[in-house]
């Protein structure tokens, strides 16, 4: 159950430790998870209420307990809350069945043309299923298409013995395996971490295109082997179907899985159990994934393992490539990350040798090249097009060559701001403390934070001016732009507010792979890990903002970004170029993205890290509080921070309540209190004295606050 506190009850039954239980809670019947089993208690028998039912099934092993425990300790999480986390809608819901079989019908020997001429034609349906069935097998979904309401007549013709049914069966690629020779640097990556049996923790450190991939997949064959398991974690659903279809050809025969938010329950319930049982071999999976139960689990791979996605920023706040390297360690298998351009945290550990490093510096493909990066001065050769000469220029000639482009703007909608040019206001969101986005395709105001919208306002509230005018750019706006200047060009624009079901990126894939767009404009969903054989250009539009962000990690965000979208160029035959469009090409960064240079950009960054007391060095954490009552909220980061003093941690730094960049969110007022520490440890002991305190005071109840360990967003 939800609740930050264990329950007793009775059940005649024998239940065991990860069993799943219906119990009495108050007035309802809700699911738990049996965390412990004991012939004795402290509570008053008669107090104790009876359990209504024990499901056979046993969510979870001694190993994934020890998982949580670590998550709830680390992340200063509820343990109830946090095996909540971990378990699929339909079973929270106590609705564990899977979705209903489909079948496959054919026709028996009994079922002959003879037989079909003898039916009534006052039975015409019957007669033109029957007569269906003896030319072809047809499945559900065919006789549902074909003829309306069928079922009635499919059980006749099955009693009478007319038909048969057979379990319709997941069609698995049993073609023949293709599989590329390595080359030798990523040979020595493959036999390094194969000859380690047990935990050991390994960084592929490749450029991008140098074939990461080919690598984890000769892992993966050996680790097949004696019908193990491999769990593959992507940052993002966009990248799981670049990833099945390329394991598919190379793993003809194995049940490969996915695991992510845009399955249905019914679906996601089917997936976790078939890697549960041990059915599927390859499972692919988003963060939520590394607490699935597995049967063999043999090794973890974390593909990107960079990116901020893997961090939750709700509820369980877990990183899932910290939590992902304590359950191999647990299970004492190999644990593989893999970036081109790693976080901070891991080349720190990489420093210390305590994650090994292996380092891929060629491409894969061969005679491919890194693009070569050149920087335009925005100041000097902008056009009125928000995008410079040299980068239309360079996009017709790709057009001209039958090449693909992708431009890459990180800022989804038409324009940022809406500005009065008389009063100089601009529209603000009536439930938040930020600018309302221009969305010009709908015609609408919409906030990014809470998701309000309107239609765009036709003048300006302050003062009435009718002159409103829209500043900066977005991805609608650089698409309408493209559209105007290349008419005949095929343009797709990739963003969330395009791409809101698996089946639009599998489209997205399909026609990238085919050819049949010149020209995709997106957002950072283009930077993940995508391999387009045909892309020879990218150009980078309005990434100067990031410059001067309040987040400490905005140089490492925005070095990673250009890094990884400047990948997806030239990564096969043609040579690649990419074109950044910028007003300060003299800045450090950009310099060390035109060198393609991770290593001296690490360097520099850690050491002015080390020089600030900032992660990875020093230990992090944050109690992040909200109220629609901003006195209630000051009240209670006041009572907070003296509490936090009261403690008296040592090595611990407990910063003043501060108010966050974005003060208000969907009506709540926001407030931070930092905490700052060289020792982990001595961290989480006052976090986790805090909490208690907390979970114990009359006023807490009334604010909704959480802890955040690590945090990467404020």
């Amino acid at each position: 159950m939800p609740i930050d506190d264990l329950f007793d009850y009775f059940c005649q039954d024998q239940v065991s430790i990860g069993q799943y239980v219906v119990v009495p809670f108050g007035n309802r019947k809700v699911v738990g998870v049996v965390v412990d089993v004991d012939q004795k208690t402290s509570i008053d028998f008669k107090k104790i209420k009876k359990v209504i039912r024990a499901d056979n099934e046993i969510l979870f092993d001694e190993h994934l307990f020890k998982l949580f425990r670590f998550a709830a300790n680390y992340y200063q999480y509820p343990i109830g809350q946090t095996i909540h986390t971990a378990l699929p809608t339909r079973i929270k819901k106590d609705l564990n069945k899977l979705k209903k079989k489909a079948f496959t019908y054919s026709a028996t020997s009994l079922l002959t043309s003879e037989y079909i001429e003898n039916i009534s034609p006052r039975k015409k349906k019957l007669k033109l299923i029957a007569m269906a069935l003896l030319q072809k097998n047809i499945n559900d979904m065919e006789i549902k298409k074909l003829f309306n309401a069928p079922n009635l007549i499919i059980r006749e013709l099955l009693e009478k013995g007319l038909i048969k049914a057979s379990e319709t069966q997941s069609e698995i690629n049993t073609r023949d395996s293709i599989s590329i020779a390595l080359n030798e640097e990523q040979q020595e990556a493959v036999n390094e971490i194969l000859s380690k049996k047990s935990f050991h923790p390994f960084l592929i450190f490749g450029i991008t295109g140098s074939g990461k991939t080919e690598v984890y997949m000769k892992l993966i064959d050996s680790y097949l082997k004696n019908k193990g398991q491999v769990l593959v974690m992507v940052p993002e659903i966009n990248l799981t179907p670049q990833l099945e279809k390329r394991f598919e050809k190379r793993f003809p025969g194995n049940k490969i899985i996915s695991l992510h938010s845009h399955l249905t329950d019914s679906d996601r319930l089917e997936n976790w159990r078939a890697a549960k049982s041990g059915q599927a071999q390859i499972i692919i999976g988003t963060r939520l994934s590394v607490f699935t139960p597995f049967k063999n689990l043999r090794g973890i791979i974390i593909d990107e393992e960079h990116d901020g996605s893997y961090k939750q920023q709700d509820n369980l706040r877990y990183h899932a490539r910290d939590v992902a390297m304590m359950r191999a360690k647990l299970l004492n298998i190999p644990f593989i990350l893999g970036s081109a351009t790693p976080s901070l945290e891991s080349w720190a550990l990489v420093k210390s040798q305590k994650l090994n490093l292996l380092k891929l510096t060629k491409r894969a493909f061969q005679d491919a090249t890194l693009p070569v990066v050149r920087l335009i001065q925005k100041s000097t050769k902008l056009t009125d097009n928000y995008l410079s000469e040299p980068l239309l220029d360079a996009i017709q000639d790709r057009l001209s060559k039958k090449q693909q482009s992708i431009i890459f703007i990180n800022r989804r909608g038409y324009a940022p701001v809406l500005f009065c040019s008389s009063c100089s206001s601009n529209v603000q969101c009536p439930k938040c403390s930020t600018s309302l986005v221009v969305h010009n395709k709908n015609k609408k105001l919409r906030c990014h934070h809470c998701g309000y919208q309107r239609l765009i306002d036709s003048f300006c509230a302050q003062c009435g001016n009718l002159d409103l005018i829209t500043l900066g750019s977005g991805t609608q706006r650089i698409e309408e732009i493209l559209s105007e200047c290349f008419p005949q060009a095929r343009i797709q624009r990739v963003d969330r507010d395009t791409m809101k079901s698996k089946n639009k990126l599998d489209k997205l894939y399909q026609e990238m792979t085919q050819g049949s767009i010149d020209i995709l404009i997106g957002t950072q969903m283009l930077s993940k890990g995508h391999d387009f054989a045909n892309v020879t250009l990218v150009g980078i539009v309005d990434a100067d903002h990031a410059l001067f962000s309040h987040d400490f990690r905005a140089s490492e965000k925005l070095f990673s970004q250009l890094v990884q979208v400047s990948g997806r160029s030239g990564r096969h035959k043609d040579h690649g170029e990419v074109i950044i469009d910028t007003n300060f090409g003299k800045h450090p960064i950009y310099s060390y993205v035109q060198k393609q240079d991770y290593e001296l950009f690490a360097e520099m960054e850690l050491n002015l890290r080390k020089n600030l007391n900032f992660p990875p060095f020093f230990s992090h954490a944050v109690l992040k509080m909200e109220s629609k009552d901003l006195r209630l909220l000051e009240k209670f980061s006041s009572f907070t921070y003296e509490l936090a003093i009261q403690l008296k941690i040592s090595d611990v730094k407990i910063n003043p309540p501060t108010r966050p960049y974005i003060e208000k969110v969907n009506l709540l007022e926001r407030a931070h209190m930092f905490f700052e520490s060289n020792s982990r440890n001595q961290l989480n002991q006052l976090l986790c004295l805090l909490r208690q305190n907390l979970m114990e005071s009359k006023l807490a109840k009334k604010i909704k606050w959480v802890v955040d360990v690590d945090p990467i967003e404020f």
